[in-house]
């Protein structure tokens, strides 16, 4: 796939297919606004987008099946280029009709209720920072697949959930929801953009990284 080293590439002539991994439920916020980009100034490239990690996704690294991944997993191995592109704030979530919940809470508060999140057995979950005791997951009564499910049921219901904040804003007038602080200790997570070193070399690869990093930074 790699283009011989020196090789020019011409974004506007170009025909490839770049794959990309924008891990849920950053796909929410980021998928639109790339693909918008890239069709504006490079019409002829082919972008194909998943949503989720696995656990063959540093396979499909290595052999770019997948060539860049964006998500808040970060790839710590020294084969893998990672660079962080923002800070995301994370807020607890409930219904506005929640009948105990009017106001910022305590940590005690948070876990005495029930609550929604993203499935902790998928690979890179988002919510699995939150649940990293026996205690804490007894506490999930519901485990959906994406973030957008667990803030319809939290909606619907007096279960709460962690979320980022970008996202709570946009669906709270939709779905009734109030908004409070984090009073955890991971109450911020970062997003990084990921790629195998052995792609970087590639003009192609080179000209696809400046751009998201352009795109995703604002």
């Amino acid at each position: 796939q790699n283009e011989l080293p020196g090789s020019g590439f011409e974004p506007l002539s170009s025909e490839r297919v770049f794959h990309l991994c924008v891990c849920s439920p950053l796909d929410n916020i980021l998928t639109s606004v790339i693909f918008n980009k890239v069709a504006e100034i490079a019409p002829n490239i082919h972008l194909v987008f998943k949503s989720a990690l696995n656990q063959n996704t540093e396979h499909q690294l290595r052999y770019q099946e997948t060539e860049f991944v964006i998500g808040y997993e970060e790839f710590r191995r020294p084969e893998f280029a990672c660079v962080p592109l923002f800070k995301d704030e994370m807020v607890l979530v409930a219904s506005r009709n929640h009948p105990r919940i009017s106001g910022p809470m305590m940590e005690a508060d948070i876990y005495r209720e029930e609550h929604a999140a993203v499935a902790l057995d998928r690979y890179a979950s988002f919510s699995l920072p939150w649940y990293d005791t026996a205690d804490k997951q007894a506490r999930i009564a519901y485990q959906g697949n994406a973030m957008v499910s667990v803030l319809n049921v939290v909606s619907q219901t007096q279960m709460v959930a962690i979320a980022p904040r970008w996202l709570a804003d946009e669906f709270a007038d939709k779905l009734a929801l109030q908004i409070l602080p984090l009073p955890l200790k991971v109450n911020s997570r970062t997003c990084y953009l990921s790629w195998h070193e052995a792609a970087g070399r590639d003009k192609g690869h080179q000209w696809m990284e400046e751009l998201l990093v352009d795109i995703c930074k604002r």
